[in-house]
């Protein structure tokens, strides 16, 4: 065995069912956090706010977030596309039967599934300019679960302000 090999710590909450009702906060890192998604506009004077500006990735990203969405099951309440991260704000709703078939989605299914669908959209463009596509996602993600009211609105008012605090984000680097 590799002794350099660094030991992956598990991510998720060890006998937490992720397909159970509740809401949701992800955090979906690109690549070696590669600042390809958007870029942060600064203020441009005491009554503006700084603002994103949507790479092409960038906005593949953000048409693809409504593809998540499952019938009422999986909702995004919110989301901030930033340089090199997204953050969403997602709620599971109890699961509906489809045909007689429960239906079982779980945070897991519901990010892969993301990845993997903006992942072959901005495989065509690359196709479509002759180029390299290389790796997009950075491994895993991180999700912390709403637990109440006052979680669920810091949260949310984290999301809103996030483009403003961008270069205090600990994923500015």
């Amino acid at each position: 065995m590799n002794d350099n090999k660094q030991t992956r710590k598990p991510l998720r909450l060890k006998n937490y069912d992720y397909s159970s009702g509740g809401t949701y906060f992800l955090t979906i890192c690109t690549h070696n956090k590669q600042k390809s998604l958007c870029e942060i506009i600064p203020r441009k004077d005491d009554f503006s706010l700084p603002h994103t500006k949507l790479t092409v990735f960038g906005q593949l990203a953000k048409e693809t977030i409504t593809e998540i969405t499952v019938r009422d099951y999986v909702t995004v309440d919110n989301y901030v596309i930033m340089p090199n991260h997204i953050h969403l704000l997602i709620t599971l709703s109890s699961p509906i039967p489809d045909r007689g078939k429960p239906c079982h989605y779980d945070i897991p299914q519901i990010v892969g599934k993301y990845k993997s669908l903006v992942a072959r959209k901005w495989l065509a463009v690359c196709q479509s300019q002759n180029r390299q596509m290389g790796q997009i996602w950075q491994r895993s993600y991180h999700d912390h679960i709403i637990r109440c009211e006052k979680d669920y609105l810091d949260i949310w008012n984290y999301i809103d302000e996030n483009p403003m605090k961008w270069e205090i984000d600990k994923y500015y680097k």
